[in-house]
C-alpha cells in the first residue's frame, strides 16, 4: 500500500533531524536569483541548493587571502584620463574668466 502525505513528510522529517539539517533563509535581489540560475545552468547543477552548498565547501577550502579577495565585493573605479581631466580644467578657467565673480581654493596651498 502507498505511504500517505502525512507518512512521508514524518519520514522526511526524521531524515532532517537524524543529519541535523537546517533550514536558512534570506531575501535576494532579482539580479542575485537570475545570477545563480545563470550558475546552475553552466555548472550544470540540478538545483540551486546544491550549487550554494558547493560554493560554501570550495569557499571553506581556500586560504584566507584567497577568500578575502573572493569575497571582496565588487566596485566601479572611476578613472579619469588625462584629456578630461585637462579638458575640464580649461572649462573651468573659461568659466571664472567669464563670471569672475567665484574664487579658486587651492586646498593643498599652506
Amino acid at each position: 500500500m502507498a505511504k500517505t502525505v502525512q507518512e512521508r513528510s514524518d519520514k522526511a522529517a526524521q531524515k532532517r533531524q537524524a543529519v541535523a539539517e537546517e533550514e536558512l533563509r534570506h531575501k535576494i535581489r532579482p539580479g542575485i536569483e537570475q545570477a545563480m540560475e545563470r550558475i546552475r545552468l553552466r555548472g550544470q547543477v540540478p538545483i540551486i541548493t546544491e550549487v550554494l552548498q558547493i560554493a560554501i565547501m570550495k569557499m571553506d577550502l581556500m586560504g584566507d587571502n584567497e577568500l578575502i579577495e573572493f569575497l571582496r565585493y565588487p566596485r566601479h573605479e572611476i578613472v579619469i584620463s588625462e584629456n578630461v581631466a585637462r579638458e575640464f580644467h580649461n572649462q573651468s578657467l573659461s568659466e571664472l574668466k567669464r563670471n569672475p565673480g567665484d574664487e579658486i581654493i587651492d586646498p593643498l596651498a599652506p
